[in-house]
């Protein structure tokens, strides 16, 4: 039995110093988080032209479909100079059609659509492209989505105001608990990448003579980019 106590008592000897230096190794921190954000003038803008139609045979909903497209193609190439490369294909369907007689579900025809993505840097025809397409009967236009096409600078802007947020946070908590701010520990980036400004111009399958009797008025407005971060301080006794 005394050989046993010895023997447990080295063994509290030896962890004691193993302790004490974990001790040593541990810092105090203080986690904060950052949030910015960054306005700035966009001069780019996007929108989606969509035709849909329903016909008796396939080929028939898609030659009207197509057509209707091409119409707003040529607009937007002859009188607005949009290079083809700022067109592109967004959707393209054909299905089947089902209605409703006498309560029983029944193909009614087949449906044919297509959707063609713009993009364009003359914000200031905004306004006249819709107005123009509109009085495509059977048109739709998505509402109008602006973007800056370079925000490097003021993605960089965001970032840092971010970190000073955070660094203002951790201050405050730090001279409210009586201890200040050591050195940066770790720095994590929550940023996520924030919608554009959608523009609200909802239109569809507008009159014709409305149209072209009161021309759209496109206002557009700045966007913003935002930034969040993450901070890990040691705290200074």
């Amino acid at each position: 039995m005394k050989a046993k106590t010895l023997a447990v008592a080295a063994a509290l000897i030896i962890a004691l110093p193993l302790s004490a230096a974990s001790n040593a190794d541990y810092i105090p921190t203080i986690s904060v988080s950052g949030s910015a954000e960054v306005s700035m003038a966009p001069d780019t803008a996007s929108f989606t032209v969509t035709a849909s139609f329903v016909e008796n045979t396939t080929e028939e909903a898609r030659e009207k479909t197509a057509t209707l497209i091409a119409n707003a193609v040529n607009i937007l190439k002859e009188n607005y100079s949009i290079p083809e490369e700022n067109l592109s294909t967004e959707y393209i369907s054909a299905s089947p059609e089902y209605g409703y007689v006498d309560d029983e579900r029944v193909i009614i025809g087949q449906r044919a659509t297509q959707s063609i993505n713009v993009t364009l840097k003359d914000l200031d025809s905004i306004g006249d492209i819709y107005t123009e397409l509109m009085a495509l009967d059977g048109i739709s236009l998505s509402d109008v989505s602006l973007d800056k096409e370079d925000k490097s600078e003021e993605l960089r802007e965001a970032r840092m105001n971010a970190v000073q947020d955070a660094y203002s946070k951790a201050s405050a908590y730090a001279e409210a608990a009586g201890v200040r701010v050591g050195k940066v520990l770790s720095i994590s980036d929550s940023s996520y990448a924030a919608p554009m400004y959608r523009a609200n111009m909802m239109l569809a399958a507008a009159d014709a003579a409305i149209a072209e009797s009161t021309p759209i008025t496109f206002y557009s407005d700045d966007i913003t980019v935002s930034a969040s971060v993450s901070l890990t301080y040691a705290i200074e006794q």
